[in-house]
């Protein structure tokens, strides 16, 4: 079974990394409309940023799941005990228990779609839906730092619309919608995202050895801090797919 990844070493940076709170908040919003009445379950709830601003902007209440003691630290302050310690690929969560389930920027880092999408269907109630906003087709489109970042080894994502339809239609749901959306991520000058890669803040980046870290890390890293203004902030778009799925009714 392929292991998810525990974001422990990260957690502390984990928001300024993201785009915070306001981040969240867009994220929120695009998963909104979308949301069923009744109680909601985020997979990979993370430091609680997107179930908070569902709570304050939509009133929707949240509870959550994630696989990291340290990131759920930080929820906790945001959510209160609505937060527990869970694996994505075994829910502590009844059967039909939740009227939506939903996964924001998670599914990459669960790794196991299929189980994942067979457990947020197993805890949603007939009628209910299952979302996710996960890699698109271009992630990258409206970000001026894409093409130096298209060179950073390990982007490949498992969480691909067309993987995303294929794990949730075997899990025996139907899709309502899938289309792309676009959400800002905090202005960000050169000089923070180079030393975002030094410190190794995104995961992908966590078990790069020494020799491609030289051959194709450094580079890049001297790339973005020899760029004009390099202390000067870029304001950045970032594209994910949302996936709407919904489980069906009881016969």
């Amino acid at each position: 079974m392929a292991e998810s990844l525990s974001f422990d070493r990260v957690a502390d940076r984990y928001d300024e990394t993201r785009g915070g709170q306001r981040r969240g908040e867009e994220f929120a919003a695009a998963l909104a409309p979308h949301l069923r009445p009744g109680r909601s379950l985020e997979i990979g709830v993370g430091t609680g940023l997107v179930a908070d601003a569902l709570a304050r902007r939509h009133g929707v209440t949240t509870a959550g799941v994630d696989l990291s003691p340290a990131m759920l630290s930080h929820a906790y302050a945001r959510l209160g005990p609505r937060v527990t310690v869970g694996d994505a690929r075994r829910l502590p969560v009844r059967d039909a228990s939740v009227d939506n389930a939903f996964f924001v920027g998670a599914l990459h880092v669960i790794v196991d779609l299929a189980t994942a999408f067979t457990e947020a269907a197993r805890v949603v109630r007939p009628g209910g839906r299952v979302l996710a906003l996960s890699a698109s087709r271009d992630r990258g489109r409206h970000d001026a730092f894409a093409p130096l970042l298209a060179g950073l080894p390990n982007r490949d994502r498992v969480d691909t619309p067309d993987a995303v339809v294929a794990a949730a239609h075997e899990a025996g749901l139907r899709t309502r919608e899938s289309r792309e959306v676009t959400v800002g991520a905090a202005a960000t000058s050169p000089n923070e995202i180079a030393e975002t890669i030094e410190t190794r803040a995104w995961s992908y980046l966590w078990n790069v050895d020494g020799a491609v870290w030289a051959s194709t890390v450094a580079p890049i890293v001297q790339g973005l801090r020899d760029l004009p203004d390099p202390d000067e902030p870029r304001e950045r778009r970032i594209t994910f797919q949302l996936s709407v799925f919904e489980k069906a009714e009881k016969p």
